[in-house]
């Protein structure tokens, strides 16, 4: 289990407690629809947060008999959880509770409360998403943050970083829709933020949903990593030719690869088999990324 997904997961699970506590008690006290939706966006995130957890120690469990290339994918079942029961139920239930209040306008009141909430709000998640984006860097390596995310197999840490940056425009579009109702005295506009903030959401899992349904599909890792696990393999001065290549992203940063290999004459056939575990013991040295190497010598 990673520490640092596992830092980034604590530090949203403890703004999200927070804050859902928080969006709660003022939407009690002012009545606000864009309240209400963003406290059940913050309590789905909390739920969230507990899936991830529940996967990551899934996931850090050792092969066994019956699964044999371990349990690695855990953090994919949850992460696809997470987008298809939470976010789009979020989503769901901020476009109905928006609806209703456009055709159904309810003035609120105490809205200068609801505006200072807000803030603690978007501070509180800007917290959370820093610690996420800085468990990231050791694997962005200068990329875009949307590369990273659509790249990335640590899949927890993606829907952390989804999470908060869906919380924080959505934190922003209530923020929006609460001073236009208190500067127009129009409560249409609260029911518009919490369309917004459901449109929102359900991009957000339409998201993270396409990018782990492709890791449960067994995606291929990066086409440089694949190209540079080659290289290192072309430079072994016993080998002739690398002939084939698998390499499936089996877990949390976690490869299975398999190769096809042209090794050059052998005196014997232990010496053969002394190449190959030389080949197998540098590629996990360079690559401790690789959980399980299958190395086949072939001619052709």
């Amino acid at each position: 289990m990673s520490t640092g997904s596992s830092r980034a997961v604590a530090l949203a699970l403890a703004a999200n407690g927070g804050i859902a506590v928080s969006k709660f008690g003022m939407f009690f006290l002012t009545g606000s629809s864009s309240l209400l939706t963003e406290a059940i966006h913050s309590s789905a995130d909390c739920a969230n947060q507990m899936l991830l957890f529940l996967g990551m120690r899934q996931g850090a469990k050792p092969a066994t008999s019956k699964h044999p290339l371990g349990h690695g994918q855990a953090n994919f079942v949850a992460s696809f959880l997470v987008a298809l029961l939470l976010f789009s139920a979020g989503g769901l239930y901020s476009l109905v509770e928006g609806v209703h209040k456009i055709r159904h306008p309810e003035q609120p009141h105490l809205l200068g409360w609801a505006v200072a909430l807000l803030l603690f709000a978007v501070a509180l998640e800007g917290w959370s998403l820093r610690g996420a984006l800085r468990a990231a860097e050791s694997e962005r390596h200068g990329r875009s943050l949307l590369h990273y995310l659509q790249r990335s197999s640590r899949t927890e840490l993606v829907v952390v970083l989804a999470e908060d940056i869906a919380a924080l425009l959505g934190l922003l579009f209530a923020l929006a829709a609460v001073l236009l109702t208190m500067l127009t005295g129009n409560p249409v506009w609260d029911g518009i933020g919490s369309v917004a903030i459901g449109l929102l959401l359900i991009a957000v899992a339409a998201f993270v949903g396409v990018e782990v349904t492709s890791l449960l599909m067994n995606e291929a890792p990066p086409l440089a990593l694949r190209a540079a696990i080659r290289a290192a393999v072309d430079e072994d001065q016993a080998v002739d030719q690398v002939l084939n290549l698998v390499a499936v992203i089996v877990g949390s940063e976690r490869l299975m690869v398999a190769l096809q290999v042209k090794f050059r004459e052998q005196p014997s056939g232990t010496a053969l088999v002394e190449a190959i575990n030389a080949l197998e013991r540098d590629l996990r040295r360079r690559f401790p990324q690789i959980q399980h190497l299958f190395v086949e010598p072939d001619e052709s």
